[in-house]
């Protein structure tokens, strides 16, 4: 698999597949880091079903805030080079 994860080269920008690729891995991290360490076994055993959608929810929203900040910055910099300099 060949990933473009430079978006500040035009000669190899990223793609939104790239984008969603990055933010997989680093929802994941987040995700690990910030939720699961602070989780303990009894929490998961007295409620499986909330600690599944807090998950669930936690990792949704570090997949969509870095998918968003990538592709923004990917747009920003294609609409910068599209545009005449002032």
């Amino acid at each position: 698999m060949k990933l473009s994860i430079n978006p500040f080269n035009a000669g190899n920008p990223m793609t939104l597949k790239d984008a969603a690729i990055v933010s997989a891995i680093g929802a994941t991290a987040i995700y690990f880091l910030t939720f699961f360490i602070n989780i303990t076994a009894g929490q998961i055993v007295s409620d499986p079903a909330t600690f599944c959608v807090d998950s669930l929810k936690t990792w949704m929203a570090s997949f969509w805030g870095n998918f968003g900040t990538l592709a923004g910055l990917n747009w920003l910099i294609r609409r910068a080079e599209t545009e005449p300099s002032e």
